[in-house]
């Protein structure tokens, strides 16, 4: 954006402050001087400013929004010219808005008893000052508007139109021959304004050549159009065509400053061409924009910043860029001004505050006095990367799969009640469902490293899975292990998830026979995982399979566990007065009978605060029966009440 140093002194009466001074000031606030060149405009020193507009600040694409800055930056204030409002007229102008997803805002107005002149000189001067050749009076009028006011305007000649004008997406033109004499190739789908026959112009970007403006021109329609910002990029870019509108215009333009815009280029036609208003001014806008109502705390800049930001300095800032302040009950409510449609957050008004106070203020040799943030990484991921770590450590590796499964596979894996879940349009018509069940993923990567040779094999998945219960959608995080190996290795695949979850901070883990076993697994090798008498999921054997390998399985919901960890204290500091005492006892259960609950029944028993733990140290096979060996290590008692209490839970013949 180039700017004359003269135009800014002219909108800013007060400003004092050198060309140079100015251009490092808005350097400083974000908007990096490129270019500074010391020229001659209109028989006068001057100096003509580059910057570079990064931001989403389409107002500062604009002489008046680059003068706004400037004075903001100096605490001054920026004086608008005036213009006269447009006179009224009933005659209606034949338009039509067919895109009206596309389109936010048209103003359009006809003129008639033109004289399209040469320019005067200034204008020409000017011109050349922004890279443009002089194309006529009436062209060089909408520029010098889109200059000042950052609102690019397309002037139409009436006389070369047929039939109603309208605003639509392009369905049958294959190409368009541009003003500027190049024939573009379209792809069908850009937003296009054209009459019955013909492309009057690549919308938001470029006029046609059928429609230009030329030295016989007398009659004309002038209009301002505001986009969805969205589709001008994408059709500035699909058809590799940049200009000064399609750069303002895919970025956020305030519909509601286009009313100025229109009524500078209209005096400014009347004034220098000579015409004459004689239609009414054609305004379609289905939706205001409406500034929105932020919250606001004083305090936020200086959080944000590492540095004290006074409350005085900060309500200065934001009143000197045109923010109106509300204050009522010690809270303040902050409306920015329409053409500042990229704050919408209290952290964007804090940007302001901080970047016009002084990002050069922030000191360099000093750590800054921020304030400590909360923690907003939810707990399951950090249980997560908690899980890796350990898993890599006790020799498993992870893979990664996709959530999408082929049909039939979530029935052979599914131990929940939850539906499957079916996606539309799927990337790959082969897999439409989602898993219901990390060990799908699981499996196929198994059978990849066989297919490698490969027949030790213990791996880990932590993803999503989803089900449909009730007419509703479900999804967690869940945890798959899988170990594949020639040796029968339960009991050492089940003690390695016990010590992922002892290290993630359980205690009591118990295994009871599942009461919904997957279809792949060996029904007399399945059980569900519980802590703190809650099911968290399931342990398993795979079905005998050709492979002739032992195949354990287990998934973990994770989602499930962290809920549970967050309710316990897994570091309690205990105060000891007593010793703590251990007693052993074998007791003799069927082989049906789970040792699980019994522990549980146990524990009702005796008082649990003179229970320190209960382990099981051996286990006996027997004829229809198991022996097993508890340690049952007492808290708070004598020698003598705790055998006492022992005595009279197990009996004399199991001590």
């Amino acid at each position: 954006m180039k700017v004359l140093y003269s135009q800014i002194k002219e909108l800013i009466p007060g400003l004092k402050a050198t060309p140079k001074e100015i251009g490092e000031a808005l350097t400083l606030t974000g908007f990096m001087m490129d270019g500074f060149t010391e020229i001659s405009y209109k028989g006068k020193k001057d100096y003509l400013l580059s910057l570079e507009i990064r931001q989403n600040r389409a107002d500062c694409l604009s002489v008046i929004g680059i003068a706004q800055e400037v004075a903001a930056y100096y605490n001054l204030k920026t004086i608008i010219p005036t213009v006269k409002p447009i006179t009224k007229n009933n005659k209606k102008i034949d338009i039509k808005i067919e895109a009206t997803k596309e389109v936010k805002r048209v103003l359009a107005i006809k003129i008639d008893e033109i004289k399209n002149t040469e320019s005067p000189q200034w204008l020409k001067e000017y011109m050349t000052l922004y890279g443009l050749n002089s194309a006529g009076l009436l062209v060089d009028l909408s520029n010098y508007v889109m200059m000042l006011t950052g609102y690019p305007s397309h002037l139409i000649d009436f006389k070369k139109t047929e039939g109603t004008i309208r605003w639509t997406i392009n369905n049958n033109f294959n190409e368009v021959t541009t003003l500027l004499g190049s024939t573009t190739k379209l792809n069908n789908d850009e937003i296009i304004i054209r009459d019955d026959n013909n492309i009057l112009a690549l919308a938001g970007i470029i006029g046609g050549k059928t429609d230009s403006i030329d030295t016989d021109t007398t009659s004309i329609i002038a209009e301002i159009a505001i986009y969805d910002r969205s589709i001008i990029r994408k059709n500035s870019r699909s058809l590799s065509i940049t200009t000064e509108a399609s750069r303002r215009l895919e970025k956020d333009l305030d519909p509601n400053g286009a009313n100025y815009a229109m009524e500078m280029l209209v005096s400014l036609i009347l004034k220098y061409a000579q015409g004459k208003i004689v239609s009414s001014l054609f305004n379609y806008y289905p939706k205001k924009y409406v500034s929105p109502k932020i919250q606001f705390n004083k305090e936020l800049p200086s959080k944000l910043a590492g540095i004290e930001i006074s409350p005085k300095d900060t309500l200065r800032i934001l009143k000197g860029l045109n923010f109106k302040i509300i204050s009522k009950n010690n809270k303040l409510t902050v409306i920015p001004p329409t053409y500042r449609m990229d704050v919408v957050l209290p952290e964007d008004l804090a940007e302001e505050v901080i970047r016009i106070y002084g990002y050069n203020r922030i000191p360099t040799n000093e750590i800054p006095k921020l304030e400590v943030v909360k923690n907003i990484t939810p707990k399951n991921i950090i249980l997560s990367e908690k899980i890796r770590d350990i898993l890599t450590v006790l020799g498993f590796d992870e893979t990664l799969s996709w959530p999408l499964t082929q049909e039939g596979i979530n029935a052979e894996a599914k131990y929940s009640d939850l539906n499957e879940i079916t996606t539309q349009n799927s990337v790959n018509e082969l897999f439409p469902n989602l898993r219901q069940s990390m060990t799908t993923g699981l499996l196929n990567q198994m059978n990849e490293y066989f297919k490698k040779g490969i027949e030790h094999i213990d791996i880990f998945e932590i993803g999503r899975v989803f089900g449909e219960k009730n007419n509703k959608y479900l999804e967690h995080d869940s945890l798959g292990i899988l170990s594949a190996t020639k040796n029968n290795a339960l009991p050492q695949f089940k003690d390695k998830i016990e010590s992922l979850l002892r290290l993630i901070g359980f205690e009591n883990v118990k295994y009871f026979e599942s009461k919904s076993k997957p279809k792949i697994s060996n029904p007399e090798s399945c059980w569900d995982i519980f802590v703190n008498n809650q099911n968290i999921g399931i342990i398993y054997k795979l079905a005998p399979s050709e492979t002739k390998l032992n195949i354990y399985l287990t998934e973990i919901d994770v989602e499930k566990i962290t809920k549970i960890l967050t309710s316990i204290d897994n570091n309690p500091v205990v105060e000891l007065t007593q010793k703590l005492i251990p007693l052993d006892v074998n007791i003799e259960l069927n082989e049906k009978e789970s040792i699980f609950e019994y522990l549980d029944n146990l524990e009702k028993k005796i008082n649990k605060k003179n229970i320190w733990s209960i382990n099981i140290t051996d286990i006996y096979q027997m004829k229809g029966k198991k022996r097993y060996t508890l340690r049952v290590t007492y808290e708070e008692l004598s020698d003598k009440e705790a055998k006492e209490i022992h005595l009279k839970t197990f009996g004399l013949n199991n001590i």
